[in-house]
């Protein structure tokens, strides 16, 4: 369970410099009017920043399966007079949307954790739009660090097979993350 003061360490580590937020969001092309499903919303920093992104005609869905994650980002959202988000209390197993109602979903640093990962990802297929993306941002496997020791990581090939499992095909790569990858898949026609 995470409590506030990791929640709020989570913010911190999202919006250091090191970590490029400002570049992802270059990179994900996010447009005025848009539906983003932040997957793993944790704290709400993504949330937050794609929320000014799409703008008042554009709605930010806040997926987490920790109530207390979504109270927490709640009351963050209220303060900052934020109303474009919709916090969405999701199972372990997945999330159920209005089929052809999102632009893109987004997972950062959630992916090692979803455990039936095709099944998770095909359920995924229904509400994304016919153009809409799929990103996700992981750690890569590194020798004596936390994250590889503890198995919270994605390898590149894991990551495109079970894409490619579920019905999705590589749209871009970046590799300016350090220690992560990240990549953006769509579906295939």
């Amino acid at each position: 369970m995470l409590n506030e003061f990791r929640l709020k360490m989570l913010n911190r580590e999202a919006s250091s410099p090191k970590n490029k937020a400002k570049k992802i969001i270059k990179h994900l092309n996010i447009q005025k009017g848009h539906v983003i499903g932040d997957i793993g919303s944790g704290g709400g920093f993504f949330t937050q920043e794609f929320s000014r992104e799409v703008g008042s005609e554009g709605q930010v869905q806040a997926i987490d399966i920790h109530q207390n994650s979504l109270d927490f980002m709640g009351n963050n959202l209220q303060n900052e007079g934020i109303q474009n988000v919709q916090p969405i209390l999701a199972k372990s197993e997945g999330i159920k949307l209005p089929e052809n109602s999102v632009d893109l979903f987004f997972l950062r640093n959630v992916f090692h954790h979803i455990s039936n990962q095709v099944e998770y990802l095909q359920n995924l297929k229904s509400p994304l739009k016919q153009d809409g993306r799929i990103a996700v941002i992981d750690y890569n496997k590194r020798k004596l660090s936390l994250t590889g020791l503890f198995g919270h990581y994605t390898s590149d090939i894991s990551l495109l097979d079970r894409m490619n499992q579920a019905g999705f095909s590589l749209l871009e790569k970046h590799d300016f993350l350090p220690d992560q990858l990240f990549m953006i898949f769509e579906k295939k026609p």
